[in-house]
């Protein structure tokens, strides 16, 4: 997608999805959840969350569509129910590491090459009368 093609309702769609992530425990959560399945216990175990907390995070995630669970026994499992989570995940390393500037950096560039960067945000004024 081209992010100058942003729709609004595409623009409210991502800005859940982040709402839906901004809290560090839930950004953990779905991070350990993307390299497999694990059941509450271990998560609590590897990311150092209290029960009560992890639990009300996991429903968050839940609710959001973000992760599935399954009952096996006495232990409920949780896994990614959202693929698209993965591709958010792949890309938080490079920005964590300042890679991402460095892209923007050239995207601008580029588009005040083209010119196209002042057309986009080009004031329209009506003719003088």
């Amino acid at each position: 997608m081209d992010l100058s093609s942003l729709s609004r309702s595409q623009a409210e769609v991502a800005s859940e999805l982040f709402k839906s992530l901004s809290n560090p425990n839930r950004l953990q959560i779905v991070a350990a959840l993307a390299l497999g399945e694990h059941p509450v216990g271990d998560l609590e175990t590897m990311l150092g969350i209290k029960q009560p907390t992890l639990s009300q995070q996991l429903a968050e995630l839940r609710d959001a569509g973000f992760v599935e669970s399954r009952r096996e026994a006495k232990q409920v499992f949780y896994r990614l129910g959202d693929k698209r989570l993965l591709a958010l995940l792949h890309a938080l390393p490079g920005i964590l590491q300042g890679e991402i500037p460095l892209k923007h950096e050239a995207f601008m560039k580029e588009q005040r090459l083209t010119g196209t960067a002042a057309a986009m945000f080009a004031r329209v004024e009506p003719p003088p009368s």
